[in-house]
């Protein structure tokens, strides 16, 4: 080899070298530097699946605000369903209790204007039966007896 301008106990010597610096490089460097690269590689991995799994629960959370959502519209409907009947179901009252005590008032109108007019009518006739009287005694001349009287006003009664 010496012909090729090798020297053999150089280049012996150089592997030996480069065998001690690539195991030196490979337990000092090459090593931390996978290490490092594999920590990383497993915090990417992981901050993936953690992306991952925010984004499902995102979704989710959302799907369970819709579904909160349409179960507190559905809840208002009903309040305000129930409160128009219940409104509906108290102006039918007042206005049936309205009716039902101007019913009353106007039965009350009408029997005291009933009662009024068989007052008037009672002292009407007593009055048309006192000159009635006033004026058989006159036209007679005479007293007549009771009897008398009270057929005489009761013809006359009933021809009015």
């Amino acid at each position: 080899m010496e012909a090729l301008g090798i020297n053999l106990l150089s280049f012996i010597a150089q592997i030996i070298n480069f065998l001690i610096v690539m195991f030196l490089l490979w337990k000092f460097a090459y090593k931390p530097v996978l290490g490092i690269l594999e920590d990383r590689q497993k915090k990417v991995e992981q901050g993936l699946k953690d992306a991952d799994k925010a984004a499902k629960d995102r979704s989710e959370a959302e799907l369970e605000a819709e579904k909160i959502r349409e179960k507190a519209y559905g809840e208002a409907n009903e309040i305000l369903k129930n409160a128009k009947e219940a409104a509906n179901t108290e102006a039918a009252d007042i206005v049936k209790k309205a009716s039902d005590q101007a019913d009353r008032i106007m039965k009350n109108a009408k029997d005291e204007a009933a009662a009024a007019k068989d007052k008037v009518m009672k002292d009407a006739k007593k009055e048309i039966s006192d000159v009635v009287v006033l004026a058989l005694d006159k036209i007679v001349g005479e007293e007549l007896d009771s009897n008398q009287k009270e057929k005489l006003t009761t013809r006359a009664i009933s021809e009015l």
